[in-house]
């Protein structure tokens, strides 16, 4: 058995992503990580071009781990496909007639780690001010779930909090809106996105600047230093 992991990002023409995914991978390798690889689901490398270079290699089994904050129908169904395999429990693929084995690791999900240092990251609640957490969003119920975990998770440190989604689910306007109802004056936005760019972050943003509020941002979530420890326990022990 020869090891390898490959670290899955979502779009290649995401400047935070390549960022984050460079990140990850020379933080495996600090760790003794060996053949450690990156792949995009959308753009390029692709995940099955990167399989097919490991193989190539010798590598015959992968620890797949997808940067993702939450579960959803791209990590459940639609990058396991890319890479022949019918969900993401899959455990097995075919290369040039040969079977290989793959680890597919889960998203972030409800992490008691990263909830504790998020909020402590966030600090003290401060007057006239609530946070908006803000995530993709996904018709897969484990999008809300995990939005709320980590809402809570603030709401204990004291903090008015609430969740909006840039697709299924509420509207980034309408939690906006909540929050100036509630008669605060300034929204914190904390991104639960791997990294807050494209289309999605910008619409958000454009919203977000006609309201009637001063309204700043912090980092995503990945940006908090456990996250890189969290994504190397996902990788088995020993490779």
């Amino acid at each position: 058995m020869k090891t390898g992991i490959m670290i899955l990002g979502q779009h290649s023409d995401s400047p935070g992503e390549n960022k984050l995914l460079m990140k990850c991978a020379s933080y495996l390798e600090s760790k003794g990580r060996k053949r450690v690889c990156i792949a995009f689901h959308s753009g390029t490398p692709g995940s099955e071009e990167v399989m097919l270079q490991m193989n190539a290699a010798g590598v015959d089994t992968y620890a797949i781990v997808p940067l993702a904050i939450s579960e959803g129908k791209k990590t459940v169904w639609l990058m396991p496909k890319a890479l022949h395999l019918p969900d993401n429990c899959g455990s097995w693929t075919m290369i040039d007639g040969k079977d290989v084995a793959t680890r597919f690791a889960t998203a972030l999900g409800q992490d008691p780690g990263m909830a504790s240092a998020l909020a402590e990251r966030e600090g003290r609640p401060e007057e006239g001010t609530a946070i908006l957490l803000l995530a993709r969003g996904s018709t897969h119920s484990t999008c809300a779930k995990t939005s709320e975990y980590y809402a809570d998770a603030l709401r204990e440190k004291g903090w008015t909090v609430e969740c909006g989604y840039c697709h299924h689910g509420r509207s980034v306007e309408d939690a906006a809106r909540a929050i100036l109802d509630a008669g605060f004056s300034h929204i914190r936005v904390v991104p639960l996105f791997v990294a807050f760019d494209g289309k999605s972050a910008d619409r958000a943003r454009e919203t977000l600047s006609s309201v009637p509020a001063e309204v700043d941002y912090s980092e995503p979530i990945s940006e908090i230093p456990l996250y890189l420890s969290i994504i190397d326990s996902k990788v088995p022990d020993g490779w």
